[in-house]
């Protein structure tokens, strides 16, 4: 028999009342607490009837790399071009092109963005976009949502997010940087980083996307560690995600050393890209075991190896460009750089219909081979400083 109101306020004082409210109110909530539980959780299978269960494979979004559904660090140095290595994903993922070499499965993706201001990031996507020949309807599929100045603990947004994203099936998220939404978390403390990394996994398997994070090394010399503990942070940040992409500086300058760690795909070998503003390209012909060793700096390319192609008369800045390049692997900012010192050497001018050609009567012999300046058959010529 149920008790009334009445009785339990009869002869009693509003905070006895309360106290025994509270009472009954308790038992329920637990209750109810359990039975959502127990409708969220999947129900326990026998491993027979799970082997005999018909279930497919999900789309695979980066062939060998990452399906969808699954989580994706995206990790590497301070101002390493990580956020241009993953506008590029989103560009291409959303266009239905290679990227770094790999097929990608067009779909929809959504890029939030912590870090960049708005407008920076505009031009970056234009300047990708340009470079790879996607045009503005091929990137229908792709959203933006610029949160830069919005940046807070994850667990305070998830809900939002999903709400939001539960009008359109998207086939990759990516979230920029990772260390935007931390709120209050210690990066090194396993219990919040794994609070952290269940909320990534809350979004994906609300949204059935790919979830990729970018995220920064630890300080100090990396070379000599294995790929995934150069993540800065927990142990955690290794172990949970299902596909870790590491970017390493190699010793010449511009190029980077790609290293995986994969839980559903089989081992990558290790491969070289070079930023070539900007993009990222894939560059067969380095040796990816090459990193860069903190102290060590190595000059690669003497300015006035540039003038090598010069000497075989005038050249457009195009055309010498591509020249050098196809030749020693150089990237777009450092001949830009050494083309500068050059012409404020005076060594290079322009003729009048607007090529470049060496200025100097003396002009330099020089090992291609070995990208090494030997001495001139006339006389000494102080070099250009690199």
């Amino acid at each position: 028999m149920g008790t009334d109101i009445s009785d339990i306020a009869n002869g009693r004082t509003p905070t006895e009342v309360r106290t025994i409210l509270t009472g009954y109110r308790a038992p329920i909530t637990r209750r109810r607490e359990q039975e959502l539980r127990e409708n969220r959780l999947p129900p326990i299978q026998k491993a027979s009837a799970l082997i005999e269960e018909s279930i497919p494979l999900p789309p695979e979004l980066i062939e060998g790399l990452l399906y969808r559904g699954s989580t994706m660090i995206f990790g590497g140095g301070s101002k390493t071009n990580k956020t241009f290595g993953m506008m590029d994903l989103a560009i291409s993922v959303a266009a239905g092109l290679p990227w770094w070499g790999f097929n990608t499965t067009k779909g929809p993706v959504l890029y939030l963005d912590f870090e960049l201001q708005k407008t920076f990031f505009r031009r970056r996507l234009n300047h990708i976009a340009d470079r790879k020949g996607v045009t503005i309807e091929s990137l229908e599929d792709l959203e933006v949502w610029n949160l830069r100045g919005h940046a807070t603990d994850l667990s305070a947004i998830v809900d939002e997010i999903i709400e939001r994203i539960s009008a359109k099936s998207y086939s990759l998220i990516i979230i920029d940087p990772i260390y935007k939404v931390l709120g209050e978390r210690d990066e090194n403390s396993a219990g919040d980083i794994n609070s952290l990394m269940n909320e990534l996994d809350r979004i994906a398997v609300a949204s059935g996307a790919a979830i990729v994070v970018g995220h920064h090394f630890s300080k100090g010399n990396q070379a000599g560690k294995e790929s995934m503990d150069r993540i800065s942070g927990s142990g955690v940040f290794a172990r949970s995600p299902d596909a870790i992409l590491i970017i390493t500086p190699h010793e010449e300058q511009d190029v980077y050393t790609v290293e995986t760690t994969l839980r559903n795909h089989r081992r990558i070998d290790p491969f070289c890209i070079r930023f070539d503003h900007p993009l990222m390209v894939r560059c067969e012909e380095k040796n990816p075991t090459k990193l860069k060793v903190a102290g060590r700096k190595k000059e690669e390319y003497p300015a006035d190896l540039l003038l090598v192609p010069l000497q075989e008369g005038a050249l457009t800045t195009t055309e010498w460009k591509r020249k050098v390049m196809a030749s020693t692997g150089m990237g777009d900012g450092t001949f830009n750089g050494k083309k500068s010192k050059l012409e404020e050497a005076g060594k290079i001018v322009k003729n009048p219909e607007g090529k470049w050609r060496i200025a100097l009567p003396q002009r330099l012999l020089l090992n291609p081979d070995s990208n090494k300046e030997v001495q001139s058959a006339t006389s000494a010529i102080a070099p250009v400083a690199a």
